[in-house]
């Protein structure tokens, strides 16, 4: 609920900004690998659909502001193990999530006008939920930044190209151990690491355009955390969230409206 609630304010609060400018919306497949660093080994894989928002200030050269955002959603194969007797399972895993990230780039016109080499500073949010059973479920929130370097042209039969790091500033997981038999239910902090993003693209005509990119996260393992399993009498437990590496390969299809 409380991921929900955070979806629907934050996209409220962006639609107000992006409507009396340029826009570029998107939809999309999204190939998602989400891997625990575990034994044994927690794996979840799987198409995702994807539907995306942007805009760009239309400057020749100087400062630019940007925004991204996206919805995304879908089931994916989980592949991994009991919490409790650690017994081999598999099933599958929904996820819902929204990303939103303002941008600050610096413009520079290349070849006579045709295209631009920006330099990209971003800093984004990424909320999504993991629904792993009807009674499991893990929430994150993500606070990151991006730091990159994009070429693009506005004409038809043309390419586009961008890559760059990537870092989780912060990030929290509501794991809600209450709602599976503890009597607690501490956050946790998985430690972020550098990740690499990367895009390329190809302009179908001056409005459309098809992208292909390669992005995720690479998360640490998160604190540790003493809590007591009472439903079911498992007693005294330490949880964390062991190191995880998400890697999103995506496709999409745009439409820009100049």
């Amino acid at each position: 609920m409380r991921l929900r609630k955070t979806i629907l304010i934050m996209s409220l609060l962006l639609l107000p900004g992006a409507a009396n400018a340029q826009l570029a919306l998107s939809a999309g497949l999204e190939y998602l690998d989400w891997e625990e660093n575990v034994s044994p080994p927690v794996t979840e894989k799987g198409w995702l659909f994807t539907f995306g928002v942007g805009y760009t200030q239309e400057r020749y050269e100087g400062l630019v502001l940007a925004y991204r955002g996206k919805l995304w959603l879908g089931s994916v194969d989980y592949t991994g193990a009991t919490l409790f007797t650690n017994l081999p399972i598999s099933g599958t895993t929904g996820y819902t999530g929204l990303t939103n990230e303002a941008q600050v780039r610096w413009r520079n016109p290349m070849q006579a006008g045709d295209y631009s080499l920006d330099l990209v500073a971003g800093l984004g949010i990424d909320v999504w939920q993991r629904e792993l059973s009807s009674v499991q479920r893990e929430d994150y929130l993500v606070t990151y930044v991006r730091a990159g370097i994009a070429a693009d042209s506005a004409y038809e039969g043309t390419w586009m190209y961008a890559f760059g790091i990537k870092y989780p500033l912060w990030v929290g997981e509501d794991a809600h151990l209450d709602r599976i038999g503890f009597d607690t239910n501490p956050e946790l902090n998985p430690a972020g690491k550098i990740s690499l993003y990367t895009h390329v693209g190809y302009r179908l005509r001056d409005d459309w355009a098809i992208v292909g990119y390669v992005d995720g996260y690479r998360f640490g393992q998160s604190n540790q955390e003493q809590v007591n399993e009472v439903a079911n009498g498992y007693g005294p437990m330490t949880v964390y969230q062991p190191a995880s590496d998400m890697l999103l390969i995506g496709i999409r299809l745009e439409r820009s409206f100049p």
